[in-house]
């Protein structure tokens, strides 16, 4: 049985932002957010992207792990201000 479109979705999706960070493309990354902007209007689900964005509080690079920053809270492992558009 082939994989629910919502879950190939995510699959590539996940695929174009590992090649962003692979390749240190920026464009690569808005276009995965634009695709995931398609996917939640078409009703599927596309996964959250944060943390394939770079961090504006710790630096932290694309696919990588925040870290923590005195002064700042982390919300599931993460700084909100990386959520943010």
């Amino acid at each position: 049985m082939s994989e629910p479109q919502g879950e190939r979705a995510k699959s590539a999706l996940r695929e174009v932002h590992r090649a962003a960070v692979r390749h240190r493309d920026d464009k690569l990354h808005e276009a995965a957010k634009e695709l995931s902007a398609v996917a939640c209007e078409l009703g599927f689900d596309a996964g959250p992207v944060e943390e394939w964005r770079s961090c504006p509080v710790c630096g932290a690079e694309p696919g990588a792990a925040c870290i923590r920053v005195p002064g700042h809270d982390m919300v599931g492992g993460m700084h909100p201000e990386r959520t943010r558009e």
